[in-house]
């Protein structure tokens, strides 16, 4: 199989351009942790209905790994995450792109959507709501490009292809496992939050009972007044 990319040449599934060859491996994972989960409302209409258009956005950043452009320097460290939803059951599906006309660097360019089934989708919703999603991880596997005999020891770095007729390209993956927990809480490890708590290693007292406190009472008044009894009589006696 032949194909043409503006600058590169893609025969039998390897990539040649000025800077190398590059070739792509399907049973690599491409790792990601997104943190910053925020669920934003809308709607849209088609087909002269009103669809859910809702969607979460997020931060997410390449983990074990680094992104790049063959024909731009310069791996990138943070993505914006859009998450989407879509009818059925099927696996999560990964999209990465640069945006047309987008300007700066790849850092600022690059952009990821992930679309999870609707039950799926909005299981994790719901979970945002209830504070029990602040991070979130995924991995798939992508048609990216690896460069051919590139260093095992190091991180690998994923490439999205040159762009194609002026238009950069698309990459796209299936996820392979998704998963996601609350994010720790930012007060916990605050030494004035920690000092406004009370001290666990302290042995609590229990509260003490008032009526066994009154009975107390009572029972100190008696033994005065049967002490001042007993003097009397002593004297009485002793007359």
């Amino acid at each position: 199989m032949n194909d043409r990319t503006d600058g590169a040449s893609i025969v039998d599934g390897r990539m040649t351009v000025a800077g190398g060859t590059f070739i792509q491996n399907p049973a690599k994972l491409l790792a990601f942790t997104a943190e910053g989960l925020i669920p934003v409302a809308g709607h849209d209409w088609h087909d002269g209905a009103l669809h859910d258009a809702g969607r979460i956005e997020a931060r997410a950043r390449p983990d074990g790994a680094r992104l790049a452009r063959i024909d731009q320097p310069g791996p990138a460290q943070e993505l914006t995450l859009t998450i989407r939803s879509f009818p059925g059951e099927s696996a999560p599906l990964l999209r990465l792109s640069l945006p047309t006309g987008a300007q700066g660097d790849l850092d600022d360019r690059l952009a990821a959507d992930l679309f999870l089934p609707q039950p799926l989708f909005a299981g994790l919703r719901q979970d945002l709501a209830d504070g029990r999603a602040g991070l979130l991880s995924f991995a798939a596997t992508t048609n990216l490009w690896l460069r051919e005999g590139g260093p095992d020891d190091e991180p690998p770095v994923f490439h999205l292809a040159p762009e194609a007729d002026g238009r950069p390209v698309q990459a796209h993956g299936r996820v392979q496992n998704l998963s996601w927990r609350a994010a720790p809480s930012e007060s916990a490890g605050d030494p004035a939050f920690l000092a406004g708590q009370p001290d666990q290693s302290a042995e609590a007292e229990p509260p003490e009972d008032p009526v066994a406190e009154q009975l107390r009472r009572i029972n100190w008044s008696l033994r005065q007044v049967l002490i001042v009894l007993a003097f009397l009589m002593l004297i009485i006696a002793l007359k």
